[in-house]
């Protein structure tokens, strides 16, 4: 899974006497508000539409006066109006040709969007008269330990390859570090090589397990990596100038470090061009004069997203609790920064620390997200979680213009739940990861101790062999037949499945997920048995409540509410069929 690190990120809060209004709800006032591309900084968005800066607040441009004229309202004549006087209308920048769109409906198109503030194309010699008040340039970098005289440095990058022609792409090669025998050194920054800015989403450094040294020798598509080369250490995307490391910690490298890492690319080709090359890379600072603690990330959050379409508002959560960290760390850990991961659905995110149920610290607290601007919290005073504390981190979406769910994913056109914690020492952890699916813990999940913290122990229970479930299964087989009508001493056999802990609640959804994802061996045929009585157990619970509800049962109400939801199961029941 893809993760953006250690960046830096700029915010303004609007407050000018000619306008008082936040750039956030002018987006949602114009079709694809949020959506706007900067017209000359490669995958970065314009937040502030109608405003000369690109963040919102200050002065309006073009676009955001003719704006105010038409009454803060997208109007008919104000969509047909062409503001930047580059050839093309308001509506057809923003993906409301016909000008039919009203607020909050989803606009006609998301494709194509433009700046209807900026004349474009930018450097054209109609429009770069016009543009010469947009600033092109990225943040400098700035780390003053990497002037020390004792610094070195080291470049690595991919050689000149092809960019597949689809819109998200992973990358991965592998590369031996070349002071790996010559003794123990910290990485304390690191800066990015960019080569084809057109492309380039993010790069992502791994640490490589020296005992199993897997190589990937050239840049092969890695959408899982390697699982010898997990241990995420730095990194770099859109809006980063580099990364720099906390003075008391730094990543170990060498003899008694990391001897190979693995670089992964995101390659962001959404107009699916098959001409582009690339060759970015990364340059590694690094010192032999060790810091006090060897550093390392631990990522939070949640693993399992399903964000309905139209949502103004959609909160997501998970929590590491007291077992979790209990479990994964050997003794306290200090947090010296941290960063939120969403796409470009992601609105606001938290992460917090509690201690016996009470909030202690905040390491992430950003009510106005972007994931052009990801935003690295510093914590000069570092954090201290302790084995026993909770770690709770929160996700807020906005899927207004969707039209469709949106799932977790590692396109930029799925959605995430992370937090990345730079912590020390790495001594002290067991685990560098503690995340839910929905509300399982994953800790927990595999967890080996025992007693085994859940009910369930989900792989067992999808081998047919294993002795708790082969009576199960056997039962199944002998009393209910696949795509035939439900028998009646099956639903009982499949009442009694469905209340084993392995098949309620999440549980419940997770051993679903499972099987789906290993649809092989007898899986396919112990779901369809499983789902065989789905219509008649649903008629079943309807009726019982609506005698709970109206102390009557069988009427023609409850058959009209039945029947409304049979073709969703005979949909459902069908896809996990074939």
């Amino acid at each position: 899974m893809h993760t953006n690190m250690l960046m830096r990120y700029f915010f303004f809060l609007i407050s000018t006497s000619t306008c008082t209004f936040g750039f956030k709800s002018f987006q949602n006032k114009i079709p694809n508000g949020d959506a706007v591309p900067h017209p000359c900084k490669s995958n970065f968005l314009w937040h502030g539409v109608g405003h000369l800066n690109e963040l919102g607040g200050g002065s309006r441009n073009r676009f955001g006066k003719d704006f105010a004229a038409a009454g803060l309202k997208w109007t008919k004549d104000f969509c047909n109006k062409d503001s930047d006087e580059d050839g093309r209308t308001n509506g057809e920048e923003l993906g409301d040709p016909n000008c039919t769109w009203t607020e909050g409906s989803s606009p006609e198109t998301d494709r194509g969007i433009s700046h209807p503030g900026v004349c474009e194309p930018y450097d054209s010699d109609l429009c770069r008269p016009k543009n010469s008040w947009i600033n092109c340039e990225l943040e400098s970098f700035k780390c003053d330990a990497i002037k020390s005289p004792d610094v070195k440095n080291m470049t690595i990058r991919f050689p000149k390859t092809s960019v597949p022609n689809t819109e998200t792409n992973y990358f991965c090669m592998t590369f031996d570090l070349p002071i790996a025998t010559d003794g123990d050194y910290h990485i304390i920054a690191t800066t990015p090589v960019i080569d084809n800015e057109n492309v380039m989403h993010h790069t992502l450094l791994y640490g490589c397990d020296s005992e199993k040294q897997e190589m990937i020798s050239q840049p092969k598509s890695c959408q899982m990596g390697l699982s010898s080369c997990n241990k995420l250490f730095g990194a770099w995307t859109v809006g980063s100038a580099g990364q720099c490391t906390n003075k008391d910690a730094g990543f170990r490298i060498g003899i008694k470090g990391f001897r190979r890492v693995m670089m992964q690319m995101h390659w962001n080709n959404p107009e699916k061009r098959a001409d582009h090359t690339d060759s970015s890379g990364m340059t590694l600072y690094y010192t032999p004069n060790l810091r006090p603690n060897d550093a390392a990330i631990y990522m939070v959050g949640q693993i399992y997203l399903e964000i309905p379409p139209g949502s103004k508002r959609y909160a997501t959560s998970s929590v590491c609790d007291a077992e979790d960290t209990r479990e994964l760390l050997k003794a306290p850990i200090k947090v010296t920064r941290a960063l939120n991961h969403m796409h470009y659905l992601g609105r606001e995110q938290y992460v917090e620390v509690l201690r016996d149920g009470v909030k202690i610290a905040s390491l992430t607290n950003e009510s106005t997200y972007s994931y052009d601007r990801p935003r690295f919290f510093p914590l000069p005073n570092a954090i201290q979680i302790q084995p026993g504390d909770e770690i709770k981190t929160t996700c807020i979406f906005k899927s207004i213009n969707k039209k469709k769910t949106t799932f977790m994913g590692r396109g930029t056109s799925e959605e995430m739940c992370f937090g990345f914690l730079e912590v020390y020492p790495n001594d002290n952890l067991r685990s560098r990861s503690c995340v839910n699916w929905r509300s399982i813990s994953m800790t927990k999940l595999y967890s080996r101790k025992e007693p085994y913290p859940y009910e369930c122990k989900t792989y067992d229970f999808l081998n047919f062999t294993h002795p708790e479930t082969a009576p199960l299964f056997q039962k199944l087989k002998e009393n209910c037949k696949p795509l035939s009508w439900c028998l009646k001493e099956c639903k009982e056999v499949v009442k009694e499945v469905r209340k084993h802990p392995c098949m309620e609640g999440d549980m419940g959804k997770f051993t679903r997920a499972v099987a789906i994802n290993r649809f092989d061996g007898d899986i396919p045929l112990f779901m369809s048995l499983i789902q065989s009585c789905d219509l008649e157990l649903l008629e079943e619970k309807l009726q019982n409540q609506m005698v709970k509800d109206d102390g009557r049962s069988g009427s023609s109400i409850f058959h009209l509410r039945f029947y409304e939801v049979v073709s969703l199961f005979l949909f459902v029941s069908f896809i996990l069929l074939c």
